[in-house]
C-alpha cells in the first residue's frame, strides 16, 4: 500500500506551569529550599558523600540516609556545620521556588520527567493523549446526535449499576465512544472494537526536544473556588515555565487516518470553546497569560474538565448533575463537598492554578501552533 506521510512541527507555548511527572517524588533527604526558601537545590548524593568523606562525617552521612527517618537535609547539614556555599556546590541543580506557602504537614515535591542525561522533555505519548481527548470531545461537540445512547449508558451506570463496578463507570462507556470514534479503520480478520481499527495509529507524536533546567520552576497547587477564595496545599511539581516553548513532530499517516493539520486546529479551537463556556468563565480568574482560541491544557494537575468529555456529551446542567455523581459514585471524599455543585452551577467546583513569581496562572495551559514541514 501506497503510504503517505504528513509531518509538521508542532509548538507549544507554555501559557501556565506545565507538570509531566516521572512518578516520583523528591526525598526530604535530597532537598534543600535557598535564598529564604526562594530557590529549592535538589543534591547530587554522591557529591554531598564526598564532602562529607573530606570533612570525616562519612559514617553519620550513611546513618542519616539509611536509618533516619525524620531529619531533613537542611537539619543534617547544619547540624554538622556545612556551609551554605559548600551544600550548593553539591547540588544538582537549582530551581525557582519563589512563591511556595508552607501549610500544615509535610511538603510533598513531585519530580518531573527528564531524559537519561537530566533534561526535562514532554513525552509524545502525553501531548497524543491530550490531542485524541481534544479529538473526540470536538467530535461530540459537532455531532452530538450520534452519541445519545452513549450518554444514556453513562446515565444507567451511574444510578442503576451496582455497587462493585463504580471505578468502571467512566472506563467503561469512554472506551465505547472512543471505539465509534476511532476504531473505524474495519481492517480484515478483526472485530470492530480491536485496536487495530485505530486510525490514530497513523497519528505518530515525537518527544519534545530536550529542555533545560532553566525552564523549570517548583509550583504549589492552588486552588481557586468558584466564589473566588484561593486555598494552597502541601504539593509542589517541578513544572515547565511559562513562556517554553515546547517543540515535537506530528506525522500524519494519510493511509490510516482522516485528519489534518486544518481538522486539528479546528477541533482544539472547538474543545477549548467549550472548556470557556463550560467550565473557566464561572470562576473569577484573571488570566495574566494570553488566551486564545489555540489554547490546550497538557500534563498533570490541570482538571478534571480539560481530560475528560463529560461537558462535551451532556448539556451543561446535566453535565454538572453526572460529573457530580460521579465523583460520589468513585468515592471522592465528601469533605471536597461536591454534594454542593448543582447549586453552585459547575463541577468540579475548583480551578485549578498556581503561582510563580507573584503572578497566577492556570495549570497546564498552553498555546498550540502547527506548521507543515
Amino acid at each position: 500500500m501506497r503510504q503517505i506521510l504528513k509531518t509538521y512541527n508542532l509548538e507549544l507555548k507554555v501559557q501556565g506551569p506545565v507538570f509531566v511527572g516521572n512518578g516520583e517524588e523528591i526525598q526530604k533527604k535530597e532537598y534543600v529550599f535557598l535564598n529564604g526558601r526562594h530557590a529549592l537545590g535538589v543534591v547530587d548524593i554522591e557529591k554531598l558523600y564526598q564532602l562529607a568523606r573530606k570533612k570525616g562525617l562519612a559514617s553519620d552521612m550513611e546513618q542519616f540516609m539509611v536509618r533516619d527517618t525524620r531529619t531533613t537535609l537542611r537539619q543534617w547539614s547544619d547540624s554538622h556545620r556545612i556551609k551554605p556555599d559548600e551544600l550548593k556546590a553539591c547540588m544538582k541543580y537549582i530551581v525557582d521556588a519563589g512563591d511556595m506557602q508552607q501549610e500544615k504537614g509535610r511538603m510533598q515535591i513531585m519530580a518531573c520527567i527528564k531524559d537519561p542525561y537530566g533534561k526535562p522533555y514532554i513525552p509524545g505519548s502525553s501531548i497524543k493523549g491530550m490531542l485524541r481527548t481534544i479529538l473526540l470531545g470536538a467530535e461530540m461537540i459537532q455531532h452530538l446526535e450520534k452519541y445519545g445512547h452513549l450518554a444514556e449508558n453513562i446515565q444507567d451506570d451511574l444510578y442503576n449499576g451496582n455497587e462493585r463496578n463504580r471505578k468502571k463507570i467512566l472506563s467503561r462507556n469512554i472506551s465505547a465512544i472512543e471505539n465509534q470514534t476511532f476504531r473505524t479503520l474495519n481492517r480484515p480478520k478483526s472485530k470492530p472494537q480491536d485496536a487495530v481499527n485505530d486510525w490514530m495509529a497513523g497519528v505518530i507524536v515525537s518527544d519534545s526536544e530536550p529542555l533545560s533546567m532553566k525552564d523549570v520552576a517548583v509550583c504549589q497547587k492552588w486552588e481557586q473556588h468558584v466564589n473566588g477564595t484561593e486555598k494552597t496545599l502541601n504539593l509542589m511539581r517541578e513544572c515547565i515555565r511559562p513562556g517554553t516553548v515546547i517543540r515535537c513532530q506530528l506525522t500524519i499517516d494519510e493511509t490510516i487516518s482522516p485528519l489534518t493539520g486544518e481538522k486539528l486546529m479546528e477541533a482544539v479551537k472547538v474543545f477549548y470553546q467549550r472548556y470557556e463556556k463550560a467550565f473557566q468563565q464561572h470562576f473569577p480568574y484573571q488570566s495574566v497569560a494570553p488566551i486564545s482560541d489555540a489554547t490546550v491544557f497538557l500534563g498533570g494537575g490541570s482538571g478534571f474538565v480539560s481530560k475528560t468529555i463529560i461537558y462535551d456529551l451532556f448539556q451543561q446542567k446535566e453535565a454538572v448533575r453526572v460529573t457530580k455523581d460521579i465523583f460520589r459514585k468513585t468515592n471522592v471524599p465528601r469533605e471536597h463537598k461536591h454534594d454542593k455543585d448543582i447549586g453552585l452551577g459547575v463541577s468540579p467546583h475548583v480551578l485549578k492554578c498556581t503561582k510563580l513569581n507573584g503572578k497566577k496562572y492556570m495549570m497546564g495551559q498552553c498555546e498550540l501552533k502547527l506548521q507543515v514541514m
